[in-house]
């Protein structure tokens, strides 16, 4: 599972990415969940440090779960997911599991543009499988278009 989730992160790697696209993924996840009547997300997408989007879930100010999954990618340099299989697989970051400042598990996935990683994005709210799935959805939904677009 873990050489899976690793070539995922390069497959859902982006040539460009502007901060009105990441808004386009943030506001198609959060469609997306209101349609399917999934449940309340919160959803955040951070690129060099400055936070680019954000929703929180209704009722709350904050959501301290994406800022644990925004600092475990920054971090780590990987998803949540990925991050929680080898921890399934190998025992690996068990010291992170019950840690409050991160968060080993899925709904964090590293925004990477031309191969390098410059930003977090972020969903939680559901099951971590979930989130997790939430985001590849996006990130392989805005690459169709993206492979649309310059196809014409």
């Amino acid at each position: 599972m873990t050489e899976e989730l690793l070539k995922l992160e390069k497959e859902l790697s982006f040539d460009h990415l502007s901060h009105e696209d990441l808004h386009d993924i943030g506001e198609s996840i959060l469609r997306r969940v209101k349609e399917e009547k999934q449940g309340s997300v919160g959803i955040r997408a951070v690129v060099n440090g400055l936070r680019i989007y954000q929703y929180v879930m209704d009722g709350r100010e904050e959501d301290r779960w994406l800022s644990r999954k925004e600092k475990t990618v920054e971090t780590f340099g990987h998803s949540g997911y990925y991050l929680w299989a080898m921890y399934q697989e190998k025992k690996k970051y068990d010291r992170y599991v019950e840690d409050e400042e991160y968060a080993i598990c899925g709904g964090s996935f590293p925004i990477l543009i031309g191969g390098m990683r410059v930003g977090v994005f972020c969903v939680s709210g559901l099951s971590h499988g979930q989130d997790h799935q939430l985001i590849v959805d996006a990130f392989r939904e805005f690459q169709g278009k993206q492979k649309a677009e310059h196809a014409d």
